[in-house]
């Protein structure tokens, strides 16, 4: 992936324009609708010229993963803030059935409204979810509302952005209410960075469509290019640090790691009572530190291509079946 991404910079350096046409992008996420990190990205996204519907959970769904509504006939309440903006939840009064767990108005919830209802007829260009409270690397993707919205978006064929700000979790520990300060205060640059990822991988897109159509469709890995330069429903995982912009260490293209300085265990104390509590992480190995959270860690934006497709590839597959092939049911 970091190859496609430097050959479309490539692109683009022979005179493609940077200056990408206006997209029309759903922008959802996982801390609320009304939350900080969202009206910062709104806010960029609109200022970069682009067409922006904000989609959002009514409440923080933090944690919650690819959670959505499961029930059939259940309601969901649709609540319109302003022009364009949106918070979807549980409708007025709702408990959850005695004995069982349910999440109503979750980030996968706001992009299926949002893209099989509210812009069914106008269907966005581009997903993009956050900016998050913390960021969203290395075993915490995998629980993130953020990116799981952004991983939904792409499974029904929209690509989509993710983007997170860090936390300095030594600062929060110590000063819950500077640490919290902090990253806030970098949620604009992490904004303003988002965006211009969004416009610089846009142009590349726009330019391999150019290619594409002037091909008469012969091109075929331009023609295979999505609207922001990968190819297919491809799509981007942005974390950024808790930096001022000039304290940034540059950015990196890693892979999401199976490290991360942010640990959940479950442990039981003396009372009994079994709690999940941060742990210190292991010691990254030469390996992890290539990753997205060690990357992170070192103060540099980390970008990381992602898929909205569980299935493994071709050739896993065919050997998933020249293994599996002669079982009987």
């Amino acid at each position: 992936m970091n190859m496609l991404f430097h050959a479309g910079i490539g692109l683009a350096a022979l005179g493609l324009s940077l200056n990408a046409s206006a997209l029309n992008i759903l922008l959802t996420n996982d801390d609320g609708c009304r939350a900080p990190g969202i009206n910062a990205v709104y806010q960029a996204l609109v200022a970069a010229g682009h067409q922006v519907t904000l989609v959002g959970p009514l409440n923080d769904s933090s944690g919650i993963g690819a959670a959505s509504v499961v029930v059939p006939g259940q309601p969901v309440a649709i609540t319109q803030l302003a022009q364009d903006k949106y918070c979807v939840g549980p409708p007025a009064g709702y408990v959850a059935p005695a004995g069982k767990t349910s999440a109503i108005g979750t980030p996968v919830d706001a992009v299926n409204v949002g893209l099989d209802l509210l812009l069914k007829d106008n269907r966005p260009d581009l997903v993009v979810s956050g900016t998050n409270f913390g960021d969203n690397v290395g075993p915490l993707t995998q629980m993130s509302g953020t990116v799981n919205a952004a991983v939904r978006a792409m499974f029904k064929g929209v690509p989509a952005v993710a983007v997170s700000t860090a936390i300095d979790l030594q600062l929060i520990s110590q000063d819950p209410q500077a640490g919290y300060l902090k990253t806030l205060n970098a949620m604009d640059d992490t904004a303003r960075f988002a965006a211009a990822v969004i416009d610089r991988a846009a142009a590349i897109g726009a330019g391999a469509r150019r290619i594409c159509q002037k091909s008469k469709g012969k091109a075929k890995a331009q023609c295979e290019t999505n609207v922001i330069g990968l190819p297919g429903v491809t799509g981007l995982n942005i974390n950024y640090p808790a930096l001022e912009s000039g304290e940034v260490k540059g950015v990196a293209f890693a892979p999401i790691g199976d490290w991360g300085n942010v640990v959940f265990a479950p442990q039981q104390g003396a009372d009994g009572v079994v709690r999940v509590n941060l742990v210190p992480p292991s010691a990254p190995t030469a390996e992890q530190k290539q990753g997205d959270a060690y990357q992170l860690s070192l103060g540099k934006a980390v970008i990381t291509p992602i898929d909205g497709n569980y299935t493994a590839s071709p050739l896993v597959q065919a050997q998933a079946k020249l293994m599996l092939g002669n079982l009987a049911p």
